[in-house]
């Protein structure tokens, strides 16, 4: 079971899931394929986006897209039997180094199986 996690939401989840999580995006390369990259950063929500300095290859997929790109963050969570929180948005090179990612949305996702094959705890 997911449970929504908006943008009002976002201050009181970031205090209980803490501001470090993987940043995923992917950007065009020159050879027509797609390519994702994934680091782990810190952020800091200022209320309207979150920001994060992940390094160049990852400004390098927010840059190469005018508009910005699509990006995912997790946050895994605190123990194994809490939901990990999932967050969308459209991520752009801020300049200095620094990333913004406007939250288009969000959910809580159910914890893992403890092994292949377990039921899901919801």
């Amino acid at each position: 079971m997911s449970i929504p996690v908006t943008t009002d939401d976002l201050a009181a989840r970031l205090e209980e899931y803490g501001s470090a999580c993987f940043l995923v995006t992917v950007g065009a390369d020159g050879g027509g394929s797609n390519s994702a990259k994934v680091v782990h950063v810190p952020v800091v929500w200022d209320g309207e986006v979150l920001r994060c300095t992940p390094g160049a290859g990852t400004l390098r997929n927010l840059g190469n897209l005018t508009e910005g790109g699509p990006v995912t963050l997790v946050f895994p969570g605190p123990t194994p039997d809490v939901h990990s929180m999932l967050l969308d948005g459209t991520g752009r090179d801020a300049g200095n180094e620094v990333a913004e990612i406007e939250v288009t949305g969000g959910v809580l996702h159910r914890p893992a199986p403890a092994a292949p094959g377990d039921s899901a705890h919801c």
